[in-house]
């Protein structure tokens, strides 16, 4: 799942904090049953992302989201020189914090677990990332009610949360080359 590779590979994510990577919380479900908010129009495009305390010679990684359906993201993570890998995803409220749960869907047809992401736009083109952190999720019964209790409670926790990456929009590719 690129939020673990991501994190792994570029051990600086201190966002999934600098030693992060493995703090990322996943679980075997989202935070809602279903989609119950609409997709935020202020996320679909293309970004370019880089992890937080990025080497200077880091290569961004292309993200683009869309419309996946019915309150649904559909997500690409393309890194420079791999396959894309593709993500689905639906925004969640707790407290009225918006979370968006994301899933790699594997070419086999499996989906991935579930990670809870905070986004938040700092800028109409500057996006910042965030995932639930592991260790705020420590010792938490792994149900949806007790999952999403202890997030409801460790909303003003910085520690609920760690940095992933950062994003600015990307220009949109032609649909037609040019001459």
């Amino acid at each position: 799942m690129w939020l673990n590779q991501w994190s792994r590979v570029w051990a600086p994510m201190a966002a999934i904090a600098a030693a992060m990577a493995a703090g990322c919380y996943e679980s075997d479900f989202p935070l809602d049953p279903a989609p119950r908010l609409e997709v935020e129009e202020a996320l679909l495009g293309t970004w370019r992302c880089l992890p937080f305390n990025a080497d200077a010679d880091e290569e961004p990684a292309t993200v683009r989201v869309k419309h996946g359906g019915e309150r649904r993201y559909a997500i690409t993570w393309q890194e420079s020189g791999k396959e894309p890998e593709r993500y689905e995803g639906f925004a969640s409220s707790v407290r009225g914090t918006r979370f968006v749960n994301v899933r790699e869907l594997k070419a086999t047809g499996e989906s991935g677990k579930w990670t809870y992401l905070k986004p938040t736009l700092l800028r109409p083109s500057v996006l910042q990332l965030q995932v639930v952190d592991s260790d705020a999720l420590k010792g938490v019964e792994a149900s949806p009610a007790a999952v999403r209790a202890a997030i409801e409670r460790q909303l003003a926790r910085p520690a609920l949360t760690a940095d992933f990456c950062v994003c600015v929009r990307a220009k949109e590719p032609s649909e037609t080359p040019p001459r």
